[in-house]
Order: structure tokens, then C-alpha cells, then sequence
């Protein structure tokens, strides 16, 4: 009895088990940082110290407009709200 429920499960055991050992060998990349100088390489010829304020100033720039978005779309949320009258 024992043989004849191990032929019928073993094709589902061995599939279990090879993804099994599939999750265990699996590996993340490294992550890379972006090179900036890629993007930014004319005002490498203003110095470093420029570079750092254009990256900053871009940085805060985009922190700014993800900011305004959230904050712009909290009317939308509320009308939604309203809509279903949830509360």
C-alpha cells in the first residue's frame, strides 16, 4: 500500500521539492547606485562643489513636486469619500 500512494505522489513530491530547491538557490543583484556624472557630465566642468548643488537642487525639486501631488490629490480623496459615504 505504502508503494502504491508513494507512485501517485511522487510526481507532486518531486515537483514540491524542485521548487523547493529553486526559492533556496535564488540570489538578489547587487544594486548599483545611479552615476549622476552620466547625466550631469557638462557642469563637471564647473567643479564639485556645483555638482553638488545642481544634484541637491534637483533632488528637492523632485521631493517638491511628489510632495504637491500627494498634497493636490487630497481633495480627490475626499470627494471619493464623499461619493461612497463610507463615514
Amino acid at each position: 500500500m505504502i508503494a502504491l500512494i508513494d507512485t501517485i505522489f511522487a510526481p507532486l513530491l518531486g515537483w514540491l521539492l524542485n521548487i523547493r530547491t529553486m526559492i533556496s538557490e535564488l540570489s538578489v543583484p547587487l544594486s548599483r547606485p545611479i552615476n549622476v556624472s552620466d547625466y550631469f557630465g557638462p557642469f563637471a566642468l564647473l567643479g564639485p562643489y556645483w555638482i553638488t548643488f545642481i544634484t541637491t537642487g534637483a533632488f528637492l525639486g523632485f521631493v517638491y513636486i511628489v510632495t504637491f501631488l500627494i498634497v493636490s490629490s487630497n481633495g480627490m480623496v475626499i470627494k471619493f469619500k464623499d461619493t461612497i459615504k463610507w463615514w
